[in-house]
């Protein structure tokens, strides 16, 4: 079993920063990624990190994986995840991928590695949350015709903040990833929207129904309906700093002031990183980091 992350670096920047002139503002991820290695690495082992050239250049030459293997990025902006996808493939192993913004406080993967379950993943999305439900639904008989999902739909799907998928699991969702994506193609991915949600997440969950996989989550569903996926993994110990949260002051406060407490040796990290790469930047000339945190 191998612990993977994975992170290709657009042109463009992040999905998740919706306007051109911010997209500078991704080199604030280094914050999370070295955070997100630390914890992992503390808790749970060794990181294999795939990447782009741009990327190690720009972020991971900084951090100490176990591993960092080049894997230069073929899919376009529209299906950004799918970079992920392509990496999981080569492993040719049980696979457990955690987002490099995924910060834990223990080991929650025990069922995973232990071959109790041949699925994990962060939390179910339930049907009236789950916004990928109607793509699903309006194509029914596609997904019957190509036995991607031939049980009635129960409209849910997964988060896939952390992923694992055993050997025998893997078989079945890359044969449907390659079926399905060659398929969106053909209507056009600028036409479909949450395509990449659609890839890896609904996708893996459809499969997961159809075939009676072994599925657990991280998170409850109680937890999550109840305080939300922030407030539900905190209580546990186990944080994902999703979308445009990784961008804003607080986090990156809170962040750094971690590794400062925490992870004191790898503090000087952070100084190295902010004089060689974000010193460049006006944005971040106007943040005005303290150098020291009080206890």
């Amino acid at each position: 079993m191998k612990i993977i992350q994975s992170f290709a670096q657009f042109d463009e920047g992040s999905p998740y920063l919706q306007h051109r002139k911010k997209r500078d503002y991704i080199y604030l991820q280094f914050y999370g990624f070295l955070l997100s290695q630390l914890t992992i690495t503390k808790h749970c082992g060794s990181i294999t990190m795939f990447c782009n050239q741009k990327a190690y250049d720009t972020f991971f030459k900084y951090i100490q994986y176990g591993n960092i293997i080049i894997k230069e990025n073929d899919n376009g902006f529209y299906m950004w995840s799918k970079y992920k996808l392509d990496c999981l493939r080569t492993v040719n192993d049980d696979f457990l991928h955690i987002d490099s913004d995924v910060f834990v406080d223990k080991n929650f993967f025990t069922d995973f590695i232990d071959g109790r379950c041949d699925v994990l993943v962060q939390d179910i999305v339930p049907f009236k949350e789950n916004s990928l439900r109607h793509f699903v639904i309006t194509n029914r008989e596609y997904f019957k015709d190509t036995k991607i999902l031939t049980k009635p739909f129960d409209g849910r799907a997964v988060s896939c903040g952390t992923v694992g998928v055993n050997r025998m699991a893997q078989e079945y969702y890359f044969a449907g990833i390659d079926v399905f994506y060659n398929d969106m193609l053909k209507i056009g991915l600028e036409k479909i929207s949450y395509s990449t949600l659609l890839l890896e997440e609904q996708l893996l969950y459809l499969l997961a129904f159809e075939n009676d996989f072994r599925l657990n989550t991280i998170l409850s569903n109680d937890d999550v309906a109840k305080y939300g996926i922030l407030e539900a993994g905190k209580r546990i110990g186990y944080l994902h700093i999703w979308m445009q949260l990784k961008y804003k002051r607080i986090v990156i406060d809170y962040i750094r002031k971690r590794i400062f407490l925490e992870f004191p040796e790898h503090y000087e990290t952070i100084l190295k990183y902010e004089h060689d790469v974000l010193s460049k930047f006006k944005f971040f000339q106007h943040m005005n980091f303290p150098m020291i945190y009080d206890s």
